[in-house]
């Protein structure tokens, strides 16, 4: 079943502007940016709704944009996530919250904001509050969630009539809050300040357990709250019930975080909140919630940049991680991976098969779609425990010739398994213009894994595989003898580097010189 879930909040468009530096501006002392490229991701309420989508529910999204056409691309965005977007309200007031980055040799150098943060106007007030009591009773809605970056839409009236209407239809409301006047999201079913923002609400300074325990009755008695919880970081999820602190007796509960490993925390909010939302619309209790929302953080945080956790990929992480022995992870919490734990185990055999070299059903199954990618990382661990030697090297591989055929039985003698990282179209047309690749994606697949050298190809889409290295970890990370001297990206996540010489005269460049002039 697909919970029905509306998140009303502030929509942001993140632009990123990614090049190199290699020389200071003879007309001020500041950094010349050489742009490489541009990428745009959802910011705010529109990432919360993105990581609703990724846990398979149907997600609506109200708020405010302008008209202009960053507003466009923004709506655009949303929509080709398969968001519902009737519910944005289009302001000639206002301009669409954007918020511009500038990343030269992976640091940001500067921020540009485009915003105004003034109160919203009384139509578009209306709208939202005539557009959310509409959608409540047409779609059955399960869950609201209030997603507040104070850039004026969420005022306090608007957010105390969207808390009476999700409680006078008996909807959970989940609140993302900001500032430290907390009184306007009085009523919700829970809210989900971090341990900084809980300490500036209360005025509590969370020190110890007993403190920590002060600020969460704080926050309860402040808000009237269903659930009283706090996010901290490195150390989990803390929560206690409305029923448990009116009893006297508080119960404080600690959910541990499980990440092993943090490449990036942004937007690891956006994914906690999501990840309840979508928990208890479904029925399920606060703290079989909590356990799951905290292994979909610790999926996020384990990625480069705002990400978002499927069900497959958080299965996989507890499986991984044996925290599906858990008394939280009892039948009715795994019915919730019905699909995924079979896709897992599927995988697990799959792998098996192609490892002891058996007879494949079709060359495809070398092929880890992106669905797979967690299952596979997954099977891949358990691998490495058991002494296998991981073999990783990318390439676009366009036309297939002896030079890439003699370097990857190289490569696989290397190990005892050989993963190839493969280009994306749109990832070779970047770094070789766009005549090429002269074969597209699928057939370069096909070829890669009809080779009995190849174990596994893996399609990437950035212009360097660095994030897939990071993920993949391989024992041996394979590049030509033309690096010699130079340095390969993604080497600081394996434990060697092989350089292998190439068949001379053997290249796809070659290849289509020699066809043109035919």
């Amino acid at each position: 079943m697909k919970p029905n879930i509306l998140v009303v909040g502030d929509l942001i468009l993140d632009h990123y502007i990614w090049g190199n530096c290699e020389r200071i501006s003879p007309e001020a002392p500041v950094q010349v940016i050489d742009v490489k490229k541009e990428s745009l991701s959802l910011g705010g309420a529109c990432n919360v709704a993105n990581n609703l989508i990724s846990l398979e529910s149907n997600v609506w999204i109200c708020g405010i944009v302008g008209c202009d056409e960053a507003g466009k691309t923004l709506k655009q965005e949303l929509e080709n996530r398969g968001i519902k977007i009737e519910g944005i309200f289009s302001s000639t007031l206002r301009p669409t919250t954007q918020k511009s980055r500038l990343i030269a040799a992976h640091q940001q150098v500067v921020r540009i904001d485009r915003e105004d943060k003034s109160l919203i106007c009384q139509e578009g007030e209306k709208f939202i509050l005539d557009f959310v009591s509409r959608k409540i009773v047409e779609s059955n809605l399960q869950c609201l969630v209030l997603s507040d970056y104070q850039k004026g839409v969420l005022n306090d009236s608007l957010t105390q009539s969207l808390v009476a209407l999700a409680k006078a239809h008996d909807l959970k409301i989940l609140i993302d809050p900001k500032g430290k006047d907390y009184t306007k999201y009085k009523g919700a079913t829970l809210l989900t300040p971090n341990k900084k923002e809980a300490m500036q609400a209360t005025g509590i300074n969370i020190c110890d357990e007993d403190s920590l325990q002060d600020c969460i009755v704080a926050l309860q008695k402040m808000c009237a709250l269903e659930t009283s919880l706090i996010t901290l970081s490195e150390d989990g999820i803390a929560f206690a019930t409305r029923d448990s602190i009116q009893e006297g007796s508080v119960k404080v509960e600690r959910m541990p975080t499980i990440a092993r490993e943090v490449f990036d925390v942004t937007g690891a909010g956006d994914t906690v909140i999501a990840s309840l939302a979508y928990m208890l619309a479904l029925g399920k209790p606060i703290s079989q919630s909590v356990y799951f929302a905290n292994a979909a953080a610790a999926v996020v945080v384990s990625k480069v940049g705002s990400a978002t956790a499927s069900k497959q990929e958080i299965f996989a992480y507890l499986r991984r991680n044996n925290l599906l022995d858990s008394a939280l992870a009892n039948t009715e919490f795994l019915q919730i991976f019905g699909e995924e734990m079979s896709l897992s185990n599927s995988l697990s055999r799959q792998i098996t098969k192609i490892f002891k070299r058996q007879k494949l059903t079709s060359y495809w199954d070398k092929w880890i779609k992106a669905e797979e990618f967690y299952g596979f990382l997954e099977s891949l661990h358990q691998l490495k425990e058991e002494n296998f030697k991981i073999v990783f090297t990318n390439g676009c591989f366009d036309i297939l010739h002896l030079g890439h055929i003699d370097y990857l039985h190289k490569a696989r003698n290397l190990g005892d398994l050989l993963i190839i990282g493969l280009n994306s179209d749109a990832s070779v047309k970047r770094l070789k213009g766009i005549s090429r690749p002269m074969n597209e994606e699928k057939d370069r697949i096909a070829m890669l894994c009809a080779l009995e050298c190849v174990d596994f190809v893996v399609v990437f889409e950035e212009e360097t595989p660095r994030e897939l290295i990071a993920k993949i970890r391989p024992n041996v990370l394979v590049k030509g003898a033309d690096y010699q001297g130079k340095e390969v990206v993604g080497s600081e996540f394996s434990d060697e580097v092989c350089l292998l010489e190439f068949i001379e005269g053997k290249s796809t460049s070659q290849l289509i010189q020699k066809i043109k002039e035919s």
